[in-house]
Protein backbone atom coordinates (compact mmCIF):
# COMPACT_ATOMS: atom_id res chain seq x y z
CA UNK A 1 0.00 0.00 0.00
CA UNK A 2 1.37 3.15 -1.00
CA UNK A 3 0.51 5.95 1.06
CA UNK A 4 1.87 9.05 2.57
CA UNK A 5 1.33 9.36 6.30
CA UNK A 6 1.09 12.77 8.23
CA UNK A 7 0.06 12.77 11.97
CA UNK A 8 -3.36 15.15 12.05
CA UNK A 9 -4.47 16.03 15.82
CA UNK A 10 -7.95 16.59 15.67
CA UNK A 11 -8.98 19.70 18.08
CA UNK A 12 -12.28 19.77 19.27
CA UNK A 13 -14.06 23.08 19.89
CA UNK A 14 -14.86 23.44 23.86
CA UNK A 15 -18.12 23.53 25.18
CA UNK A 16 -18.50 26.97 26.07
CA UNK A 17 -18.47 27.61 29.87
CA UNK A 18 -21.24 28.70 31.17
CA UNK A 19 -25.00 26.85 32.40
CA UNK A 20 -26.46 24.37 29.81
CA UNK A 21 -29.10 22.23 29.33
CA UNK A 22 -27.88 18.62 29.77
CA UNK A 23 -29.71 15.08 29.01
CA UNK A 24 -28.84 12.12 30.15
CA UNK A 25 -27.26 9.64 27.54
CA UNK A 26 -26.29 7.22 29.82
CA UNK A 27 -25.94 6.24 33.41
CA UNK A 28 -23.78 3.45 34.91
CA UNK A 29 -22.45 2.15 38.20
CA UNK A 30 -17.99 1.43 38.47
CA UNK A 31 -15.41 1.55 40.44
CA UNK A 32 -13.25 4.49 41.10
CA UNK A 33 -9.00 4.06 41.02
CA UNK A 34 -9.53 4.51 45.08
CA UNK A 35 -12.21 1.10 44.93
CA UNK A 36 -14.98 3.19 45.71
CA UNK A 37 -18.60 2.97 44.13
CA UNK A 38 -19.12 5.42 41.40
CA UNK A 39 -21.88 6.40 39.07
CA UNK A 40 -20.50 7.37 35.66
CA UNK A 41 -22.55 9.65 33.57
CA UNK A 42 -22.53 10.49 29.97
CA UNK A 43 -24.65 13.77 29.25
CA UNK A 44 -25.40 15.45 26.15
CA UNK A 45 -25.03 19.35 25.87
CA UNK A 46 -27.56 21.86 24.58
CA UNK A 47 -27.24 22.38 21.25
CA UNK A 48 -23.40 20.75 21.06
CA UNK A 49 -22.13 17.53 19.18
CA UNK A 50 -19.80 16.64 22.20
CA UNK A 51 -20.65 14.48 25.32
CA UNK A 52 -19.33 15.27 28.51
CA UNK A 53 -18.63 13.03 31.50
CA UNK A 54 -19.50 13.21 34.61
CA UNK A 55 -18.53 10.89 37.94
CA UNK A 56 -20.41 10.68 41.32
CA UNK A 57 -17.48 9.02 43.69
CA UNK A 58 -19.51 7.25 46.72
CA UNK A 59 -17.31 8.20 49.63
CA UNK A 60 -17.77 6.19 52.81
CA UNK A 61 -15.49 8.07 54.67
CA UNK A 62 -17.58 11.93 53.63
CA UNK A 63 -21.18 10.36 53.30
CA UNK A 64 -21.66 13.96 53.50
CA UNK A 65 -20.19 15.17 50.32
CA UNK A 66 -21.41 12.19 48.14
CA UNK A 67 -25.06 13.10 49.64
CA UNK A 68 -24.61 16.35 48.85
CA UNK A 69 -23.84 15.62 44.87
CA UNK A 70 -26.30 13.18 44.55
CA UNK A 71 -28.93 16.24 45.80
CA UNK A 72 -28.03 18.43 43.84
CA UNK A 73 -28.09 16.05 40.57
CA UNK A 74 -31.71 15.05 41.91
CA UNK A 75 -32.93 18.41 42.36
CA UNK A 76 -31.55 19.39 38.53
CA UNK A 77 -33.38 16.28 36.99
CA UNK A 78 -36.67 17.29 37.64
CA UNK A 79 -38.53 14.14 35.57
CA UNK A 80 -36.04 11.99 38.21
CA UNK A 81 -37.64 11.07 41.40
CA UNK A 82 -35.66 12.00 44.72
CA UNK A 83 -33.55 8.60 45.39
CA UNK A 84 -34.10 6.65 42.54
CA UNK A 85 -31.38 5.06 41.65
CA UNK A 86 -32.83 3.30 38.73
CA UNK A 87 -30.57 4.88 36.08
CA UNK A 88 -32.36 3.09 32.86
CA UNK A 89 -35.32 5.89 34.22
CA UNK A 90 -32.53 8.55 34.09
CA UNK A 91 -31.63 7.73 30.38
CA UNK A 92 -33.14 11.30 28.07
CA UNK A 93 -34.06 13.32 31.36
CA UNK A 94 -33.06 17.07 31.40
CA UNK A 95 -31.60 19.14 33.66
CA UNK A 96 -28.78 21.56 33.96
CA UNK A 97 -25.21 22.47 34.79
CA UNK A 98 -22.51 24.89 35.27
CA UNK A 99 -19.96 24.00 33.05
CA UNK A 100 -16.22 25.18 33.37
CA UNK A 101 -12.88 24.62 31.60
CA UNK A 102 -10.05 22.82 33.40
CA UNK A 103 -6.27 22.76 31.81
CA UNK A 104 -5.57 18.70 31.72
CA UNK A 105 -2.19 17.82 30.52
CA UNK A 106 -1.93 20.84 28.36
CA UNK A 107 -5.39 20.86 26.80
CA UNK A 108 -8.54 22.47 28.08
CA UNK A 109 -11.14 20.03 29.59
CA UNK A 110 -14.93 20.88 30.33
CA UNK A 111 -16.18 19.19 33.49
CA UNK A 112 -19.69 19.98 35.18
CA UNK A 113 -19.02 22.61 38.34
CA UNK A 114 -22.61 21.74 39.70
CA UNK A 115 -26.00 21.33 38.87
CA UNK A 116 -28.29 24.13 38.61
CA UNK A 117 -31.80 23.39 40.40
CA UNK A 118 -34.98 22.96 38.54
CA UNK A 119 -36.44 25.99 40.14
CA UNK A 120 -34.25 27.73 38.68
CA UNK A 121 -33.94 26.98 34.90
CA UNK A 122 -36.86 28.96 33.78
CA UNK A 123 -34.90 31.49 31.89
CA UNK A 124 -32.78 29.03 29.97
CA UNK A 125 -33.74 28.20 26.32
CA UNK A 126 -35.16 24.87 25.34
CA UNK A 127 -33.57 21.56 24.75
CA UNK A 128 -31.39 22.25 20.99
CA UNK A 129 -30.29 19.44 19.45
CA UNK A 130 -26.92 19.10 17.97
CA UNK A 131 -28.16 20.06 14.53
CA UNK A 132 -29.85 22.74 15.59
CA UNK A 133 -34.01 21.93 15.99
CA UNK A 134 -35.36 22.84 18.98
CA UNK A 135 -37.53 20.60 21.54
CA UNK A 136 -40.09 21.92 24.17
CA UNK A 137 -40.28 20.71 27.89
CA UNK A 138 -42.75 18.32 26.46
CA UNK A 139 -39.86 16.33 24.31
CA UNK A 140 -41.98 17.54 20.76
CA UNK A 141 -39.47 19.35 18.11
CA UNK A 142 -40.81 21.95 17.44
CA UNK A 143 -41.38 23.26 13.55
CA UNK A 144 -42.03 26.05 11.88
CA UNK A 145 -45.35 25.25 10.49
CA UNK A 146 -45.29 27.88 7.31
CA UNK A 147 -48.21 29.94 9.51
CA UNK A 148 -48.46 33.19 7.88
CA UNK A 149 -46.99 32.08 4.42
CA UNK A 150 -49.56 32.03 1.56
CA UNK A 151 -50.31 28.16 1.18
CA UNK A 152 -51.57 26.58 -1.91
CA UNK A 153 -54.64 25.45 -0.52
Amino acid sequence: MAWEYKREQTQFKPIPEGIHRVRVRSAEKAISKNGNDMLVLQLDVSGESRILYHYIVFMVDRPEITNARLTQFFDSFKDIPDGDFNMANWIGKVGAAKIKHEEYDGRIQERVHYFINANKQGDLPPWREANGAVVDDDGFMQVDDGAGEDLPF
